[in-house]
């Protein structure tokens, strides 16, 4: 894959993986009492999971359409899939998002992975 695709790459990758999180924060957020919800106000919805425990039982409740956008925009299944495990284990671990992590996970795709952008050419390419 051209440098330029491996950035693309981990910039989509990146922004589903905070939408993922930012999306099951608000939710583990929701589940909770004032008492909790007033303290965490100044914590960052993409890191509430670092705070407040989450059970593998609610992962799919948490998980709900996150990757609605990425689908729409047409996304590898294999990416989604591989995006899917490594949000599910940091919320159920309690791991806080570092982009390290994710450049790990982007390492183990296959080789030849492209975004549906970069598979085209571009009308007067030949």
């Amino acid at each position: 894959m051209e440098q330029h695709g491996s950035v693309a790459l981990i910039a989509v990758s990146e922004m589903a993986v905070m939408r993922a999180l930012q999306l099951a924060g608000n939710r583990i957020l929701g589940k909770r009492g004032r008492s909790v919800r007033g303290p965490m106000r100044s914590v960052d919805l993409w890191s509430i999971h670092v705070h407040l425990p989450v059970e593998d039982h609610e992962l799919d409740a948490l998980l709900k359409d996150a990757w609605e956008i990425p689908v729409a925009v047409g996304l590898p299944s294999g990416l989604l899939d591989a995006l899917d495990r490594h949000v599910r284990t940091l919320l159920a671990a309690g791991i806080e998002f570092r982009r390290d992590d994710l450049l790990l996970t982007l390492s183990r795709l296959p080789v030849g992975l492209s975004l549906p952008w970069e598979s085209h050419s571009s009308p007067g390419e030949s």
